[in-house]
């Protein structure tokens, strides 16, 4: 009995296959491509009030399956405007029944040089947004002739180009690559795309690809994607061997827009990276919105390596032009390569940033133990990246920094230790840098100086850092001065001048103690290069000028040697004499200038007058290796008043030859008869005068001189007399 059944069934369907492969003939012999073709342009014309152009007509192949070949052809803009669509060749794999009722529906779709051309213009609106658009309701016009339901689609050697007219981005994805599996409502499947994306400002040249597992909807748009990941590797705003990669655990599709509960960002470029973890990801009409945005920063700077997070919100407006970075908060580090890092910044600010016009701005603030930072920063350009800041900082010390975050030790005046002298000094780090700021300081502690009221102007362009007429007061007196560090050879240039300064304080601060007191002028105009600490200050070379007013020597008493040296002086033999560190000398005033070569300054013109002693010597001073030489030959010329004046009388007026000699702070002062000092100075390189002012020529006064007496008037004629 079982067996009739099953002999009914296979009759059944050997008829139904027979009537199938009947009707597969008669299509095959009846199909009209022309026609087709003729209707899908008159449906494209109707519908989209778009252009659809085939060169040829349509041709159906029946083996290995049923394959709807299409030529070449393109697609118009709305109401005919330029190409929104072409294809070098197409195949369409058609489903046989609907296509006997004259309907295409299409299971299959293989697309070889396709191109696409994405618009948005000034307005706003998309060139591309009536194809997505709902189709409307039936009016009696007929079924469409096209249904669209794949069971994959495949892209080769495929084209897309983006020109937003309201930004002025334009950006082209070339050798396209798209495979994907079913497109049907309610249908789920894995899409991949990969092609080279390419962007003229800011440049970009980069491979792209992405992936996802998708799910679509009853009308065949996409309701979730899974899985989501995206990377580009290649040239990235400039630079190179760049890689930026996306991902999301899953992204939804609502009416009012996408949402993703994560999402994670990550950029790497030579060693460093910066991760963005993004909470509340919200995509609508009017932008997407992030309700909490957290950065992870893995980035080296020319100032070192900077580490930390920070957490806030961000919106970007639904054009594409404005970023928005709302109370961002979070600690970072600062790693120099030469010294202990920081133990924590923390971090508040915000932000905008406007692609249209290719700028952003915004405040910050930076708290740390060791100071208070505040102000604005801005960004000019976004590509190349240029950027701005106008900063006050309340006070910081730069030497307890680069100690460690110890307490800085005073210099005892012993000799640089070999490691401090071997420490790298690399400047590589300003190439690439374009920055323009102001930095105010309350109080700045740095190389052993207190400044106060600190203006530090900052220009680093072309690898090349410049701090032109910066100023501040420095120990009671008004300093100014210019800096400039060029990574090309490791050069520094420096010029600043100080007037009426303490010098006390100066020399406490400078050198561990104060070898004088009063009030000082300094000038200084040097260069160096060099590798290391030590190589710089080796190579320094330059000018500069020293004159101190009511001036005081701290630890020696000159009166006091020279009553030791009575008689060595009779005997005409050398003596020595220590420093002492309660005594002191008066000088008046002393000036000196020198001559600057290999590290090492040179004077012939030390002069001290307007004090007990005229003062003229010469020698010099090791910068690099923290030691003096100097001769000079001490007149008394006042000799003091009380017991002592008549053991000095016999000194007055004669030139005691003097060398102070050895290391900072602890040189020895030796009477050396016969010592001659320098006549000239070691060979400099050429100082020009400063010429005179012309004086004003006296303009002669103009004399007076009395006014012309009027000519008489002429008298009348006298009458003739008859």
């Amino acid at each position: 009995m079982y067996f009739k059944y099953l002999r009914y069934l296979a009759f059944a369907l050997g008829g139904l296959c027979t009537v199938v492969a009947a009707g597969a003939l008669f299509l095959y012999a009846t199909f009209d491509g022309a026609r087709l073709a003729a209707e899908l342009s008159h449906f494209a014309k109707q519908r989209h009030q778009r252009s659809l152009r085939l060169e040829g007509p349509l041709e159906l192949s029946m083996f290995p399956r049923l394959v709807l070949h299409v030529p070449r052809g393109s697609l118009s803009g709305r109401a005919g405007e330029g190409e929104f669509l072409g294809f070098e060749r197409a195949s369409l794999g058609v489903r046989l029944m609907p296509l006997l009722a004259h309907r295409v529906l299409v299971d299959r779709v293989e697309l070889d040089g396709l191109r696409v051309a994405l618009r948005r213009d000034r307005d706003g609106r998309h060139n591309a947004a009536d194809l997505l658009a709902p189709p409307a309701a039936d009016n009696g016009k007929g079924a469409e002739p096209l249904a669209f339901e794949s069971a994959s689609l495949a892209v080769r050697n495929g084209a897309l180009t983006w020109n937003d007219e309201a930004t002025g981005r334009a950006l082209a994805l070339s050798e396209l690559e798209l495979s994907t599996g079913r497109l049907a409502p309610q249908a789920e499947g894995y899409a991949e795309l990969s092609g080279r994306l390419t962007q003229a400002s800011p440049g970009v040249d980069a491979r792209i690809k992405l992936e996802a597992s998708y799910r679509l909807g009853a009308e065949g748009r996409p309701v979730q994607f899974d899985g989501v990941r995206a990377a580009l590797r290649g040239s990235l705003a400039g630079q190179a061997d760049a890689e930026l990669g996306f991902s999301i655990p899953r992204l939804g599709f609502t009416p009012e827009g996408a949402r993703a509960d994560s999402a994670e960002a990550t950029f790497k470029l030579a060693g460093q990276q910066v991760r963005g973890r993004f909470a509340g990801l919200m995509v609508g009409d009017e932008g997407w919105t992030v309700e909490r945005l957290s950065t992870e920063l893995d980035w080296k700077t020319a100032f070192g390596r900077l580490t930390g997070s920070l957490t806030g919100g961000a919106r970007w407006g639904s054009d594409g032009r404005v970023l928005e970075l709302s109370s961002q908060a979070g600690e970072l580090a600062l790693s120099p390569e030469a010294a202990s890092p920081l133990r924590k910044i923390a971090v508040r600010g915000d932000g905008r940033i406007d692609f249209t016009r290719g700028s952003g701005a915004g405040k910050i603030e930076l708290t740390h133990e060791l100071g208070h930072l505040h102000g604005s920063w801005s960004l000019p350009r976004l590509a190349p990246l240029a950027l701005g800041f106008d900063v006050d900082v309340e006070g910081f010390d730069l030497d307890r920094q680069l100690a460690g975050g110890k307490p800085q030790k005073n210099r005892k005046g012993e000799p640089a230790a070999a490691d401090e002298a071997a420490l790298p000094v690399d400047l590589s780090g300003l190439r690439g840098l374009d920055i323009d700021g102001v930095i105010r300081f309350g109080s700045l502690k740095a190389g052993g100086l207190s400044f106060e009221k600190l203006r530090l102007p900052v220009a680093v362009h072309e690898g090349r850092l410049v701090s032109a007429g910066h100023t501040a007061t420095l120990y009671g007196g008004a300093f100014e001065g210019s800096l400039s560090l060029a990574a090309d050879g490791n050069k520094l240039a420096w010029r600043a001048y100080l007037q009426n300064a303490d010098a006390a304080a100066l020399g406490r601060d400078l050198a561990g103690k104060a070898p004088f007191g009063g009030t000082t002028n300094i000038f200084v105009d040097v260069s160096s290069t060099g590798a290391t600490r030590g190589q710089l200050r080796s190579g320094v070379e330059g000018l500069a000028r020293v004159r101190l007013r009511g001036g005081t020597l701290q630890g020696f008493d000159l009166l006091a040697a020279l009553k030791e040296w009575r008689p060595a002086l009779q005997a005409r033999q050398a003596a020595g004499r220590r420093p002492r560190g309660a005594e002191t000398s008066t000088l008046g005033e002393l000036t000196a200038s020198f001559t600057i070569e290999r590290g090492v300054a040179r004077t012939t013109d030390l002069k001290g007058q307007g004090g007990p002693f005229a003062i003229a010597g010469a020698g010099s001073v090791d910068l690099a290796g923290r030691r003096l030489d100097v001769l000079s030959r001490v007149s008394l010329q006042v000799p003091p008043a009380g017991p002592e004046a008549a053991a000095l009388a016999g000194l007055r007026g004669l030139a005691v030859p003097v060398r102070v000699h050895g290391p900072f702070g602890q040189a020895e002062w030796r009477l050396e008869p016969g010592a001659q000092l320098a006549a000239s100075p070691a060979p400099a390189r050429l100082v020009v005068p400063a010429q005179p002012r012309p004086a004003p020529k006296p303009v002669a006064k103009p004399s007076a001189k009395p006014a012309p007496r009027p000519a008489a008037a002429p008298q009348p004629a006298a009458e003739s007399s008859e």
